[in-house]
């Protein structure tokens, strides 16, 4: 990272409050990957992430690690998202993805639980 500020994970596409995690856990819908399960809410503009990562992951430098190689692929693919709160729960298998297969994963899931609720959404996937 730069410091310039570009490589940034700007607060506004984060979830941070407990009530924000609750409303995507009651509201959102579910998608289950071999190693992510993602909860999806749709919303009016912007997107944002949460991430969960218990201690039956692994050890703090375990999940530190997934939960910064998660942020990083949502940086980058989150123009391509349609305007979302995602939570993002990482399984034990997810330590060993590379970059692309996490992109990947999280495309497909927050397009398999949205599916074509968000108008739009194959528009902008395709851009």
């Amino acid at each position: 990272m730069t410091g310039d500020g570009e490589g940034r994970f700007p607060s506004t596409m984060r979830l941070k409050r407990r009530r924000d995690f609750q409303r995507v856990y009651q509201g959102g819908r579910v998608w289950r990957g071999s190693c992510f399960a993602l909860h999806v809410l749709a919303r009016d503009s912007g997107v944002r992430l949460g991430i969960v990562v218990g201690r039956r992951f692994g050890n703090a430098v375990s999940r530190n690690r997934i939960k910064r190689r998660v942020r990083e692929v949502f940086r980058r693919i989150a123009p391509r998202l349609p305007p979302a709160d995602i939570i993002v729960r990482p399984d034990s298998g997810s330590e060993r993805l590379t970059a692309a297969e996490i992109e990947r994963a999280l495309a497909r899931g927050v397009e398999g639980a949205l599916s074509r609720e968000v108008k739009g959404w194959n528009e902008r996937r395709s851009s």
